[in-house]
């Protein structure tokens, strides 16, 4: 319930030529939790860290990342929650990373994946700590959101 990015939420919706406009761009009028505001403003008010960040991860990239034992991509259904995305390209909007960071930022997120990729096996640790099967297939994770949607349609089936 962080309102500290209000400020920044009209800053980026300025620099897309406005609520609308950026709403047919990443599918949302900019919210104070969403990504985009929230590394506009590590931007903002420290510098310092945001240049010595050198990957962002949303919660469901970090944790997908564990287990493939290395930086795991951000898939697009939680791409599209970032106020970031094209949601009709799939790819960073260019003034929205703009109005959010510097000309690094398309590095420090990567680049988006569809939802359904397999992204690689399960890393060797997980197989002898866990009893993983070496050929464990770790798929791209997604967020609460689509995770929400994705068990009730299986729960009316």
């Amino acid at each position: 319930m962080d309102s500290s990015t209000t400020a920044d939420c009209r800053a980026l919706e300025e620099a897309v030529g406005g609520p609308e406009e950026l709403a047919k761009i990443t599918g949302s009028t900019a919210y104070e939790r969403f990504t985009g505001s929230q590394i506009r403003k590590m931007f903002r008010t420290r510098e310092r860290a945001y240049q010595a960040t050198e990957r962002i991860s949303l919660v469901s990239s970090f944790a997908c990342s564990l287990f493939l034992g290395k930086i795991a991509p951000i898939d697009f259904s939680d791409g599209s929650g970032m106020n970031l995305l094209d949601i009709k390209t799939k790819k960073w909007c260019e003034k929205a990373l703009k109005a959010c960071g510097d000309d690094t930022l398309d590095s420090k997120l990567g680049a988006p994946v569809p939802t359904w990729s397999v992204l690689d096996k399960i890393s060797p640790y997980f197989v002898q700590r866990y009893g993983f099967r070496p050929d464990c297939k770790v798929v791209a994770f997604t967020g609460d959101n689509c995770s929400a949607l994705a068990g009730e349609f299986f729960f009316f089936i």
